[in-house]
């Protein structure tokens, strides 16, 4: 897989919609929740999904956008960690980068399942694997403060700044 210097300005961007989408399942988990309750006592006739739908299209978003992450991330690559970078340090991020990977496409998947199917097991399985998503992004937010306060090492630029990384020309001077 390469290891460029930087993401790229699509991997930054689909990066911060995820962060934005996972606030809005948090947000409209519980609508969600009661919708699919009244779906599992109607049976056969659904009742009006109202805003339980904010819930289905950032869940399909996520999906969608993590997909593309995945894809890039292999086309792409993804920047090195730090060179001084202690070794648990490397292997806790990537860790907790592919269950990032692993838990935002399954849970879109599962969700949906068991909305089509329906199904309470499902149901219960993808409301249950929030609590795996908030450790996981937890983890992560702790991995920023580690790098930002406690190493100063600038690694926050990564997802910020598209430039971050890129070796800057000063411009030529006609008059020289």
């Amino acid at each position: 897989m390469r290891e460029p210097a930087r993401y790229s300005a699509v991997q930054i961007v689909l990066h911060w919609a995820v962060v934005v989408l996972i606030v809005v399942q948090l947000l409209t988990g519980d609508l969600m929740s009661e919708y699919f309750s009244a779906v599992m006592r109607a049976g056969g006739d659904r009742p009006r999904m109202g805003n339980a739908v904010w819930h289905m299209v950032s869940g399909t978003l996520i999906l969608v956008f993590m997909g593309t992450r995945l894809a890039l991330r292999f086309t792409h690559g993804a920047p090195p960690p730090k060179a001084d970078s202690p070794g648990w340090d490397r292997v806790l991020s990537k860790l907790n980068h592919w269950a990032f990977y692993v838990v935002l496409l399954a849970m879109p998947l599962v969700g949906a399942a068991a909305y089509l199917i329906p199904s309470r097991a499902l149901g219960n399985l993808h409301e249950n694997t929030a609590v795996l998503l908030l450790a996981l992004v937890a983890l992560h937010l702790a991995g920023v403060v580690y790098h930002q306060f406690i190493r100063k090492d600038g690694l926050i630029r990564r997802m910020i700044d598209p430039e971050h990384g890129v070796e800057r020309v000063p411009p030529v001077n006609p008059r020289r």
